[in-house]
């Protein structure tokens, strides 16, 4: 064995000792980072993920719920595939990204970096196989032409979401449903990613997955956070309570958000000095508001399972408005890093201003892929965590979106598809108490939850996901965006220009799922 076996009741506990003692910390920029906590919240949170606490009580909770007596070898065959070589072909080059590296090479002492070793060392401890990492950005190109020439230089390729329809279409990934049936995979053991499973599922066909076994699914959440400071400041009400009273809905976060707008300085121009309601960029803050209010691009009718059109919901006009008047209506109500009136105010930080100002109590809300909760953990103000908000208190459920992870595809090409599974099935498995726990019980509880409610919060967001249909060929998405980038309120002319080329392309793509006869 090339990496040295870590016991991951003894890593969960220095992981556990970590979060709790070491307060606000910095080693790097995928550092184990924490937030300080008082004794009492402490000792809450520990109880809420650690596994000392669910030994005495039976039971785990943290924001990913791992039972006490989790066995990872109970669900999964035990096969000798007698030293095979398993590679795994990694996109995720990104920088943005907690982690890119699916197969380190040493322990460090980090707890998701060791969690990664761990899982990967019993997977090849129990089925008697080696695992290799072929790390390259353009992984979906690879597949397509690995599959193109009939080469096998590995085993499972991991692709951006936004391109996984339009591989699956070409015929270059295996129906991962077919092949669970004969290799006696169970794709709904708690280790495989039951949201992505329900909303990527068309026809009974799924031609690529998610599981334990990537941190990706996590750190692409579309995330809302709050000011703790200036909600207090401003006489407003809790937000927790208006999410435990049903009252958490988009015109509220509206209000809430124009409230707090002022000219700190008094020169009458908006700027990087100034204070808004939110402050995040256009393609987050719209997918994040229209999902979070069950706006649907492509969606699945609910009785034949075809896709159609999402946009033609008698609501789907009035939600677009709803984020044109928070956006654009609400005159300073929002600070868009992308936007050319703020270009000039963005401190040479790009993109980052955004957590630079939110830290210094420049915004009341702000947005970002949840990967980037790390570079808050200097902000002096308490901060929480929401659900996106509804559009009425009539809807149903909240929705968290995350849009664009790494999934797992299985090429056509594949020497023993059932093999690949069966692999990826218990490296998943060997994944759910390790790298998870790392990542999400620990870590990101550390980084974000500085009291219980912003752990209930988690959870609610956590429990909520929502994966996004996306076919490059049907451009409805990419057409809503530009108008709500645009500030158009011609949305709905826009889309009935449109409704001919997507009935035509709609169509095309049910005959890839619904091939006739």
């Amino acid at each position: 064995m090339k990496k040295k076996r870590l016991l991951s009741a003894l890593l969960c506990a220095i992981m556990l000792a970590s979060a709790i003692l070491t307060g606000c910390s910095e080693s790097g920029a995928n550092a184990d980072e924490t937030t300080s906590v008082t004794p009492d919240a402490a000792a809450e949170i520990t109880a809420e993920g650690g596994e000392a606490s669910a030994e005495a009580s039976g039971e785990a909770e943290g924001l990913i719920a791992i039972e006490a007596d989790y066995d990872w070898t109970a669900g999964v065959q035990k096969k000798d595939y007698e030293g095979y070589e398993y590679t795994i072909l990694n996109g995720c080059t990104a920088s943005w990204y907690s982690y890119n590296s699916i197969s380190p090479e040493e322990t460090t002492g980090e707890p998701v970096n060791d969690a990664f070793i761990e899982r990967e060392n019993r997977t090849e401890e129990f089925l008697n196989i080696s695992i290799t990492e072929l790390h390259d950005g353009d992984s979906m190109n690879i597949l397509k032409n690995a599959v193109k020439s009939g080469s096998n230089d590995f085993d499972y390729g991991n692709v951006t979401l936004m391109n996984c329809y339009a591989v699956a279409m070409e015929g270059n990934v295996f129906d991962l449903n077919t092949l669970a049936a004969d290799a006696g995979v169970d794709l709904s053991n708690v280790w495989w990613d039951q949201n992505a499973r329900d909303s990527l599922t068309i026809n009974n066909q799924l031609y690529f997955m998610t599981s334990d076994a990537d941190t990706t699914r996590f750190d692409s959440i579309r995330s809302l956070y709050f000011n703790k400071e200036m909600i207090e400041q401003n006489g407003l009400q809790n937000p927790y309570e208006l999410v435990d009273a049903n009252q958490w809905t988009v015109d509220k976060f509206t209000e809430m958000c124009t409230s707090v707008i002022v000219d700190k300085d008094g020169d009458g121009v908006f700027t990087d000095a100034d204070q808004y309601g939110w402050i995040s960029y256009t393609e987050i803050m719209s997918d994040l508001l229209m999902c979070g209010m069950g706006a649907k691009f492509v969606t699945k009718d609910a009785e034949t399972g075809m896709l159609i059109d999402g946009t033609t919901g008698e609501n789907f006009v009035d939600m677009y408005n709803k984020v044109i008047n928070i956006l654009h209506t609400q005159k300073n109500a929002v600070f868009d890093v992308r936007a050319s009136a703020h270009a000039s105010h963005l401190r040479g930080l790009g993109d980052r201003a955004q957590e630079t100002i939110f830290t210094e109590n420049g915004a009341l809300f702000y947005s970002e892929c949840m990967a980037w909760t790390r570079v808050l953990r200097d902000m002096e103000a308490d901060f929480g965590v929401l659900p996106p908000p509804k559009y009425n208190e009539d809807q149903e459920r909240y929705y968290s979106i995350i849009l664009n992870p790494f999934m797992q595809m299985i090429p056509v090409t594949s020497e023993d598809p059932l093999r690949t599974l069966h692999v990826l099935d218990v490296f998943s498995a060997a994944s759910h108490d390790t790298v998870v726990d790392a990542y999400v019980n620990v870590t990101l509880t550390g980084k974000v939850a500085r009291d219980q409610d912003t752990v209930r919060m988690l959870h609610l967001v956590f429990d909520e996901l929502y994966y996004n249909i996306h076919f490059s060929s049907v451009s409805i998405r990419s057409t809503v965006n530009g108008a709500i980038s645009s500030g158009s309120d011609a949305i709905a002319s826009t889309l009935k220009k449109m409704d001919k080329a997507t009935t035509k392309q709609l169509a095309k793509t049910n005959e890839f799922f619904f091939p006739a006869g």
